[in-house]
């Protein structure tokens, strides 16, 4: 079983349509566009909007709590690591969100 957080604090439990896996027009549907998964803190996934920031989309305070995201202070560290070599593709002033509904399960559950 698999769960559906938005980003108004509502959630709801939900199985995919063939009753074993969800398919790519089912992830879909559910984030409102192309899917991104990241990994959750407890070994679940995390499948949402891959352009939730670009296109305004609210923040997601539930979803946030389940993933590690990039703080100022892992960041510094991650400067002190690897120097000039570390790429950032974000604006390291900002801090890290998820925005959109996102669906939280696990990874057989996506196929």
């Amino acid at each position: 079983m698999a769960t559906i957080l938005y980003p108004d604090g509502r959630h709801s439990e939900v199985k995919p349509a063939n009753g074993t896996d969800f398919k790519l027009d089912e992830l879909s549907k559910i984030v409102g566009g192309h899917i991104e998964i990241i990994p959750t803190r407890d070994g679940r996934i995390m499948v949402l909007n891959e352009e939730g920031k670009l296109l305004d989309l609210p923040r997601n305070e539930q979803a946030e709590l389940l993933v590690d995201l990039m703080t100022p202070e892992k960041l510094a560290e991650m400067k002190r690591l690897y120097g000039d070599s570390l790429i950032i593709a974000s604006d390291p002033d900002e801090p890290d969100y998820i925005a959109g509904t996102v669906l939280v399960c696990e990874d057989y559950e996506v196929r």
